[in-house]
């Protein structure tokens, strides 16, 4: 099979049996073996560490030679000094995949690491191996059961991640989770030895189960090879890339943290916009393209209706979606009208931004989802931004149960998109109590499960939105016939 090819790469993550040599003892954020537990991995698990007997309840093996049964994938963790055995002992085990979870390899700028790690690489290709890392966590792929930490979801999605740093894809998996996002295949290649960013674009490009491509990338090792590998991931799906070494001092941190050569930020970009493909700046915005990429696509154009209270909160909001280049056209004076016959006059306002008092009353949650409604209806509304905030102090008698009415209201918004055939997205700024925070995730995740994307302010929202409505143009204009 050739390089880069889908049939290349598929098999690293179908594993049929696994073994986690120097698997710790102790469970927690360090235990693959309970991750692996947890995600429901059907084939077999060996533990293997010759100071166990047993770890979570399955026998431990004290040597990889000592497993009885066939093992396709080896996740090492055992320290330095004993990688060049274990890669010996993985050959006459016949393994088909080697993680090294283990570092201290080129990352550390050693020139006797380096070489070791080199050496590594050499005697794996000799034998037939693949090799992801060193230096990383490896592999989440739930609907093959497997997981690089614990607690992770168990159920497949469509987002794919590719990323030299684990605690970065831990943090983007874990976060966009409470968001609605689910995994297809997640990979933390770290030093990038032999598996590598280009050859997993072009793979996951090709993979059927993945319909949006996020990317957290540190150095590139083969720039042609990169540039044809991102033109073929955009061209078929949206690509958001994290770029890490955009500074000097970041630049700094690469060096040591993967070994990578982090280059030029301007080269990079023009690179990313020639490919078609999305750069952002921060993990969040990562996230939060992701979330638009996955909730909103086929928007169909740049008119915002925006639904929310607070007065200078709608002020902002409307700043925030006029500096972001998006539009927010005066409501139909039809549309005002039947905001105007139940929102009360008093400092509030129907014409667009929609600043209302009435999710305070108490029907808040229907008033305000009529208002919703309303104006989603409205012809000239491409989509509608709601924004809100759950609980504002310690829970006192009498006053509402935030958790439920955060959850009815996410249903509801669900069940209204669908109703009106325009995206509602939910905007839920930082709570300021418990019990805010309790309803905010709540609302977070009932909402994305009834297919909204959600932010966490109106700011990000707008920026995810741009980038999107960006990427599809350039699809279009990428796609009309030459005359």
């Amino acid at each position: 099979m050739p390089e880069g090819s889908f049939d290349a790469l598929d098999y690293l993550f179908h594993p049929r049996s696994v073994a986690v040599v120097g698997a710790s003892t102790s469970l927690g954020p360090g235990s693959f073996v309970e991750a692996i537990q947890q995600m429901g991995f059907k084939g077999d698990l060996y533990p293997v560490n010759p100071k166990a007997q047993e770890i979570n309840g399955l026998k431990c093996y004290p040597s990889l030679g000592d497993v009885p049964g066939d093992v396709d994938y080896v996740i090492s963790s055992v320290p330095l000094r004993f990688v060049e055995q274990l890669v010996e002992d993985a050959g006459r085990k016949g393994v088909k995949v080697i993680h090294f979870f283990t570092a201290g390899f080129s990352e550390t700028g050693d020139e006797d690491a380096a070489a070791l790690e080199a050496r590594i690489l050499a005697r794996a290709k000799e034998l037939g191996m693949r090799v992801i890392g060193p230096n990383c966590m490896g592999l989440y792929v739930p609907e093959s059961g497997l997981s690089f930490m614990p607690f992770l979801p168990a159920e497949p999605g469509d987002i794919a991640l590719l990323s030299q740093s684990g605690a970065n894809a831990g943090e983007f998996c874990r976060s966009g989770s409470v968001r609605g996002l689910r995994y297809s295949k997640v990979v933390s290649y770290g030093n990038g030895s032999d598996v590598r960013e280009s050859e997993l674009l072009e793979y996951v490009a090709e993979d059927p189960a993945t319909s949006v491509i996020a990317c957290y990338i540190e150095g590139i090792r083969d720039g042609a090879h990169f540039m044809r590998a991102l033109r073929k991931a955009a061209a078929a799906k949206p690509v958001i890339i994290l770029k890490g070494g955009r500074t000097e001092a970041g630049t700094r941190a690469v060096n040591s943290h993967t070994g990578s050569l982090a280059g030029s930020l301007q080269i990079f970009d023009a690179a990313v916009r020639q490919a078609g493909a999305i750069r952002v700046d921060r993990m969040e915005e990562l996230i939060d393209s992701v979330v638009a990429a996955r909730f909103l696509r086929g928007l169909r154009g740049p008119r915002a209706g925006i639904v929310g209270g607070g007065g200078g909160h709608s002020v902002l909001a409307s700043d925030e979606v006029g500096a972001a280049g998006l539009q927010m056209p005066a409501l139909p004076e039809p549309t005002q009208q039947q905001l105007r016959d139940f929102t009360p006059a008093a400092g509030t306002s129907v014409r667009n931004p929609v600043d209302t008092s009435v999710g305070m009353g108490p029907d808040g949650n229907k008033a305000m989802l009529d208002t919703i409604r309303i104006v989603a209806s409205a012809p000239n509304i491409d989509y509608v931004i709601y924004h809100t905030t759950w609980g504002w102090g310690p829970m006192r008698p009498g006053m509402p149960d935030f958790v439920a009415m955060a959850r009815e209201q996410a249903t509801k918004l669900g069940e209204l998109s669908r109703e009106t055939g325009k995206p509602i997205i939910g905007v839920a700024r930082h709570p300021t109590s418990a019990n805010g925070m309790e309803a905010t995730l709540v609302f977070l995740e009932d909402a994305a499960a009834g297919g909204l994307a959600t932010f966490s302010s109106v700011q990000s929202a707008a920026l995810a939105i741009v980038r999107l409505l960006g990427w599809q143009s350039r699809r279009e204009d990428a796609f009309v016939p030459a005359k």
